[in-house]
């Protein structure tokens, strides 16, 4: 057990030769780049931009090619031109006309004819519209108000990233910290062994005093093992955020200690109404009162001018022409949906509007919770380093009453006990502080 201990402690003291070096900034432009969260922002937007660059195009003639042809079995027309008219008189006109013709030609004609078996058109369509009832208008502002959305909806989401990016940094690099004071926890407990061995040999200490010791290590060898299981899973955490492949050990910037006692804004400077939520709120009301201008738009006239131009053959000759055009049409039907549609549109306006009144004063609390915790995290960071240097100062003292005999193993591990907590309680703190600095500062630029 003791060569296992001793195995133990000198992987926690060996150095980080293949650590990769990591500052929080580096992190930071790494996240920007390579994170599924902010790549998937900037897709976002690019969507957004083809569905504007499709809608533009509606203001343009819509130009189209027409084709037709067709060849029958048996000619579509047949009659027989003696038989043609409404009247007999007309009928037998015809008849006599037909004997002359035929005669004359010397016979063999017939008085069947036979047309169109076979033929084709083709023609060019172009429609420009002049009037739509605004919904071309209205249709180009929403895909507009689509595109703004989106690089909010970015920056909100970099935001929030970022935020999450350096907490994860921090954790890190306090679960380091934490993992020098594990090591300066053995060499106490080294120490302490140290001196007990002293005072058994000396007949002050017993044996007890050196099992108590013993026990302390396991103690502490525990919560080493517990501490790299963290380590290893925030380290995942982090290479993940960043988009860097998993690296073991990381070598991190050590946690700034020094905290910012003197902010550059108060309580009474903060302003949720900056915050670009705010803007995504009033951009959602503005979509759904256009989307009810679109509805009402499909009601009203529709007017376009146009041309249409081709060329056919039915009766075996040729034939084009141009022909220009001009379209209105007015609905006369579909007005009982569209009210209820627009009263569904109405609605939804309202309900936007609640959610933003609703949303605004919870981000208003939001702004103040931030700094409330700010300000309680640099107090509590500020206690937590007075509380290690007493506890390093009890330390101290045990150790030397205990090699003077006047305090007990029990007591002296307490003390050490005592240290190790308040170290770590010192790291935490250091952490959530700059966790808070980070929120206060992003929700409050």
């Amino acid at each position: 057990m003791k060569k296992t201990l001793y195995i133990f402690l000198l992987v926690l003291s060996a150095p980080l030769l293949y650590a990769q070096s990591l500052t929080l900034d580096s992190c930071l432009n790494m996240a920007k780049q390579h994170n599924c969260t902010i790549r998937s922002s900037e897709l976002d937007i690019a969507i957004a931009q083809e569905v504007k660059k499709q809608v533009l195009w509606k203001y343009f003639p819509q130009v189209s090619i027409e084709g037709f042809g067709f060849i029958s079995a048996a000619p579509l027309v047949r009659m027989d031109v003696t038989k043609v008219g409404k009247t007999e008189d007309t009928r037998e006109f015809l008849s006599e006309l037909f004997s002359a013709v035929d005669t004359l030609s010397g016979g063999g004609l017939t008085s069947n004819i036979e047309i169109i078996r076979r033929g084709y058109s083709a023609g060019v369509r172009a429609v420009q519209p002049i009037y739509w009832g605004g919904m071309i208008v209205n249709g180009n502002k929403l895909a507009q108000l689509g595109v703004d959305a989106a690089k909010l909806q970015r920056e909100v989401s970099e935001r929030d990233l970022l935020q999450q990016v350096e907490e994860s940094y921090w954790l890190v690099a306090g679960l380091y910290e934490k993992r020098k004071t594990v090591k300066q926890a053995y060499e106490l407990l080294d120490t302490i062994q140290s001196v007990a061995q002293a005072a058994f040999e000396a007949g002050i200490a017993t044996q007890n005093d050196l099992l108590k010791i013993t026990l302390k290590r396991n103690e502490v060898a525990t919560k080493a093992l517990q501490l790299e299981n963290g380590i290893h899973l925030a380290s995942r955490a982090l290479c993940q955020l960043v988009g860097l492949e998993y690296t073991k050990e990381l070598e991190l910037e050590p946690i700034p200690i020094e905290p910012e006692l003197t902010l550059k804004l108060t309580l009474q400077d903060i302003d949720a109404s900056k915050r670009p939520e705010q803007d995504l709120l009033e951009m959602n009301i503005r979509a759904e009162e256009l989307r009810k201008k679109i509805t009402i738009g499909e009601t009203l006239p529709h007017i376009a001018i146009g041309a249409v131009g081709g060329a056919s053959n039915f009766f075996e000759q040729n034939n084009w022409n141009i022909t220009g055009v001009a379209m209105v049409t007015i609905p006369l039907t579909g007005w009982g949906e569209t009210a209820h549609k627009i009263k569904e549109h109405n609605l939804r306006i309202e309900k936007a509007r609640l959610m933003k009144t609703d949303l605004s004063e919870k981000m208003s609390l939001q702004n103040e919770q931030a700094y409330d915790v700010l300000t309680e995290s640099i107090q509590l960071m500020l206690q937590h380093e007075s509380a290690e240097k007493m506890a390093q100062d009890n330390y101290d003292i045990s150790l030397m009453n205990y090699e003077a005999g006047m305090c007990t193993m029990s007591e002296l591990l307490e003390s050490q006990s005592l240290l190790l907590r308040a170290q770590n309680d010192y790291t935490d703190a250091c952490i959530n502080y700059r966790s808070a600095l980070r929120r206060f500062k992003e929700l409050n630029k």
